[in-house]
């Protein structure tokens, strides 16, 4: 299915003209729920949801554990956590305490069979429907005309 997006038009504050732009923007066209995933994950491995579920929490715990521990953490080819920090600089060396520090985060780097999954994965530009559709009516205007229940449209098409 691949990732859709949409071209929208854009006024940058850096552009000193003004000038509208279009750019492509990424769409997201759902969200799996932890449950489904685990439902996923058990049929490809042939496991129960419960177990699945009970495995990622312990994944959970473990990985809070090590970046608590200010550890890095390696998922093989899912990719590596680790943990950061912001900080503010300060002139002189006493100056540059823990109060510096403004925010603590946890970085992601993909590893390659993510990063391979993404430059291989197929780009669609999403159509907006140009009919609007809430009167009731369900005419998609690809048929001859009639209401004919047997009318096929090829989604393909």
């Amino acid at each position: 299915m691949g990732l859709k997006y949409v071209v929208t038009k854009q006024v940058f504050g850096f552009d000193k003209t003004k000038t509208a732009k279009f750019v492509p923007k990424q769409i997201i066209t759902g969200q799996v729920t932890f449950g489904k995933l685990c439902t996923q994950v058990g049929q490809i491995c042939g496991a129960h949801r419960g177990t699945v579920q009970l495995i990622i929490a312990g994944l959970v715990d473990a990985l809070i554990n090590n970046l608590d521990d200010g550890k890095s953490v390696q998922l093989g080819e899912f990719g590596i956590f680790r943990p950061s920090i912001k900080a503010n600089a300060s002139d002189k060396e006493e100056e540059a305490d823990a109060s510096k520090i403004y925010r603590r985060k946890i970085l992601f780097t993909p590893g390659n069979a993510l990063k391979s999954a993404m430059n291989n994965t197929s780009i669609t530009r999403y159509a907006v429907p140009d009919r609007d559709y809430t009167d009731g009516t369900s005419d998609t205007g690809t048929g001859t005309g009639n209401k004919d229940d047997n009318d096929f449209v090829d989604p393909s098409a």
